[in-house]
């Protein structure tokens, strides 16, 4: 099993657990943690088809870079936005919520 396939197989696990995930999950916390690992996954997949030869492809690792940074503020926004959420509606629960007004 050479390297890219080792990297491809852990980006497909990480997928599944991630969107296992979003499917089956009601708390809008472990929701964010959803993404962030199907995020990772895709990061993961990246940097795998990036290796070539001797090692990775620069282009591969400053698209990875740059998801990494923006995917740190998208989900430091996410977490503030449930905080805000928490306090008005009281639970993190994605029905309850749904169903509520302002």
């Amino acid at each position: 099993m050479g390297i890219p396939n080792a990297y491809t197989i852990a980006a497909a696990a990480l997928l599944a657990i991630g969107l296992y995930c979003l499917a089956s999950k009601r708390n809008l916390v472990k929701l964010v943690m959803g993404l962030e690992i199907v995020t990772t996954a895709v990061n993961l997949s990246f940097m795998g088809m990036g290796m070539r030869g001797k090692g990775p492809d620069p282009l591969a690792q400053a698209y990875v870079a740059i998801n990494m940074a923006i995917g740190a503020v998208l989900i430091a926004l996410a977490l503030s936005l449930l905080a805000v959420v928490y306090r008005h509606y009281g639970s993190l629960d994605a029905y309850k919520v749904s169903r509520l007004r302002w």
